[in-house]
C-alpha cells in the first residue's frame, strides 16, 4: 500500500458510512464478519466493498469486490452478501464463478420467455378454431384488438400477474360497462387456462377467477311504438338518400336489422349465400342458437336485394361490405343510428332494441308467442317473453279484462 492510505477498524453502520468523507484514501474493516473491509476514494468520493479470503480450488487469497455502495440499498445488503460468499468459500464455491452461472441462468430464461401476442394467436389457432363458433372467433378477435392487446400484447406471458389483470380488468369495465370488462376477463381466463395446458405457465396459476366482477345498473330497453317507427324509416330514408355524412350503407343495414328482429351481428356479418330471396328467408349458418331459418318479409326482402344489388361491383361475400375494406363486413352503425334517432326527435336506443321493438310489436298485436319465438331465434320461450314490452293501452285493456272476470 501506498503511504496516503489510511487504516481502520470499526463496526460497519449506516450512519457514518454514508458521511464518511476524508483527503486520503481510507480502507476501513468491519470486526464482525472477518475479511469484510471498505475502501474509500476521495478523487471520486466512492465507497467500494471488498471481501478478503482465500479461495482454497484456486489456492489463493483474493480480494473479492462485493460491490459500490450505490448497489445497495442499505448497509445490511452488505453484510448479507458477504455472509453468503464467506458460507460459499467454506463449501468449496468460488462465489465469482456462481454469479456468472447465475447471469448466465438469467439471459437463458429471458431468452426462453413468450411474448403474449404469438402465444394468443397459437391459442386461437389451435384451440378456439376447434371448440368456438366462427361469430365467437370474429368476437374474440375484436376483443383482443380493442381491449388486450394494448395491455398484454407486448409482455411476457411468464410475468402476467395478478395485479395486471386487476390494473386491465378496470380499465376495461371504465372505458366501456362491466359486462364487456366480464367477457374480455373470460376470454382472457380461457387463454390463462389453456397456457397452463400446455405448460406454458404453473398449473393453477390463473388469477382471472379472484376478480371481483362487477354488474351493469339494469337497463330498460327503448321499445318504438308504430309512430316512432315510422319517425325512424323516414329519417333512414333520408340517410339512404345521401342526406347525412354517414355512408347510404349503413342505413341499409339498419333498416333491415329492424324488419328482421335479427341481432346485430346476424345482419352485420350476413353473407351472400346465406340469403335466399326467392324463398323469402335467411338461413344463418351460425348464430346464438346455431343455425337458424329467418324468415323474411316483403319490405326486406327488398331492402336486401336492393343491397345486393348494389355492392356488386365490391368482390365481398357479406351482403353489407365495410366501407374502408369490403373484404371485412360493416361495422360502427351505431354513428348513422344516432344521426337518424337525432332528426327523428326519439329518445336515446341500443341497436339491440329494435329486436326489442320488434319482438314487442308481435306481442302487442297478438301475435302466437312461439311463432315469435322461432322467428326471433331464440331456444326457449321464457327468453322471448324476456323481450316482450306490452304497452300501456294494452296492459289497461289485460287488467280489466282480468277484474271483469273476477267480478262476475
Amino acid at each position: 500500500m501506498k503511504e496516503n492510505w489510511i487504516f481502520e477498524k470499526r463496526m460497519f453502520k449506516e450512519t457514518w458510512i454514508k458521511q464518511l468523507t476524508s483527503d486520503s484514501k481510507m480502507q476501513i474493516s468491519d470486526g464482525s464478519i472477518p475479511g469484510l473491509y471498505l475502501r474509500y476514494y476521495p478523487k471520486t468520493r466512492t465507497i467500494s466493498f471488498f471481501l478478503g479470503c482465500a479461495i482454497k480450488s484456486l489456492g489463493q487469497r483474493k480480494n473479492l469486490l462485493l460491490g459500490k455502495l450505490s448497489d445497495f440499498e442499505n448497509i445490511e445488503q452488505v453484510k448479507t452478501k458477504a455472509r453468503l460468499w464467506r458460507q460459499q468459500i467454506m463449501e468449496g464455491i468460488n462465489p465469482l464463478t456462481s454469479q456468472i452461472e447465475i447471469v448466465k441462468k438469467q439471459v437463458l430464461n429471458e431468452a426462453e420467455k413468450r411474448k403474449f401476442e404469438p402465444i394468443f394467436h397459437e391459442y386461437m389457432e389451435k384451440y378456439s378454431s376447434l371448440y368456438k363458433k366462427p361469430r365467437t372467433i370474429d368476437s374474440n378477435w375484436t376483443q383482443y384488438r380493442l381491449y388486450i392487446k394494448d395491455i398484454f400484447g407486448d409482455m411476457y406471458i411468464e410475468d402476467m400477474e395478478e395485479e395486471h389483470v386487476l390494473d386491465a380488468y378496470a380499465v376495461w369495465a371504465k372505458k366501456t360497462s362491466f359486462s364487456t370488462a366480464n367477457k374480455v376477463l373470460s376470454l382472457l381466463s380461457s387463454f390463462w387456462d389453456w397456457c397452463e395446458s400446455y405448460k406454458y405457465l404453473p398449473r393453477r396459476s390463473n388469477p382471472c377467477g379472484f376478480v371481483r366482477k362487477g354488474s351493469n345498473e339494469k337497463f330498460q330497453p327503448t321499445v318504438l311504438d308504430q309512430v316512432g317507427y315510422k319517425k325512424l324509416f323516414y329519417w333512414l330514408d333520408k340517410g339512404l338518400a345521401n342526406e347525412s355524412k354517414n355512408h347510404p350503407r349503413l342505413f341499409r343495414t339498419l333498416k333491415v336489422l329492424a324488419l328482421t328482429g335479427c341481432r346485430a351481428s346476424e345482419i352485420t356479418d350476413l353473407e351472400l349465400d346465406e340469403v335466399f330471396l326467392d324463398e323469402k328467408k335467411i338461413h344463418l349458418k351460425d348464430s346464438k342458437t346455431g343455425a337458424r331459418d329467418v324468415p323474411l318479409a316483403e319490405a326486406a326482402v327488398k331492402e336486401l336485394r336492393e343491397a345486393i344489388e348494389e355492392t356488386k361491383g365490391l368482390n365481398s361475400i357479406y351482403v353489407f361490405p365495410g366501407i374502408k375494406d369490403p373484404s371485412r363486413p360493416i361495422d360502427n352503425i351505431r354513428k348513422a343510428f344516432e344521426w337518424a334517432l337525432k332528426q327523428a326527435g326519439l329518445p336515446h336506443m341500443r341497436i339491440h332494441d329494435l329486436r326489442h321493438s320488434f319482438i314487442t310489436m308481435g306481442a302487442n298485436m297478438g301475435e302466437n308467442m312461439n311463432a315469435m319465438k322461432d322467428a326471433a331465434g331464440h331456444s326457449r320461450i321464457t327468453t322471448t317473453e324476456m323481450y316482450t314490452h306490452l304497452t300501456h293501452d294494452r296492459a289497461f285493456e289485460a287488467v280489466n279484462h282480468i277484474t271483469e272476470a273476477i267480478c262476475k
